[in-house]
């Protein structure tokens, strides 16, 4: 093949790669705005140290975006001089353990002696990636959690919001596409050994 023609292929590819890249961006994602209710399990680790572990279901008729049930698995520590919880969780999809949501969970307010006393916390989630259908999700979650420690079964309740925004599917596999056409042009190009002049 002329050297010409394969180069200007080359551009021409290059140049429809970089065209889908804009698109996929403008693409509308996929957003959710659920309220939801969840308990389970407080475990005291010790040391202002914690975690719980429980579930999340919708409790109304969605606002947007159909929220599966979820696994919720938080662990936190506790700060009794600035009376602040700080700690991580993942949300899981009971029916799909490859998606999830995560991040970074935050509470003000905290008595020194949460975990053994209880109480009610206000949670501030805040929604930080995901992976599977949830894959890079971004967003918040607002929640009251209340614990009783003296249960036997279900030491906690939570009620609250999750609003987030996952990027829209297609648009991701669009530019992976545009991305990976490009890498072939350059690849199809290389070793042919005669210069362009």
């Amino acid at each position: 093949m002329n050297p010409l023609i394969a180069h200007a292929r080359r551009l021409l590819l290059g140049l429809a790669c970089a065209l889908s890249l804009p698109l996929a961006a403008q693409a509308d994602p996929v957003t959710y705005a659920v309220p939801y209710a969840g308990a389970g399990n407080v475990a005291d680790f010790g040391g202002g140290n914690g975690g719980w572990v429980g579930s999340i279901d919708e409790v109304l008729p969605t606002i947007q975006g159909d929220l599966p049930s979820l696994v919720s698995v938080v662990t936190f520590s506790i700060d009794a001089l600035s009376q602040t919880l700080t700690g991580s969780f993942q949300f899981t999809t009971a029916a799909d353990l490859s998606s999830t949501i995560f991040g970074m969970v935050t509470a003000d307010g905290v008595g020194g002696d949460f975990l053994s006393q209880g109480g009610q916390l206000s949670l501030n989630y805040d929604i930080q990636g995901g992976t599977g259908q949830f894959f890079g999700a971004s967003g918040y979650g607002l929640a009251f959690l209340n614990y009783d420690p003296t249960a036997d079964f279900n030491n906690y309740s939570e009620s609250g919001l999750l609003a987030f925004a996952v990027p829209e599917p297609g648009s991701l596999a669009l530019a992976a596409a545009g991305l990976l056409a490009l890498g072939l042009g350059k690849r199809k190009g290389q070793g042919k050994g005669r210069p362009v002049n």
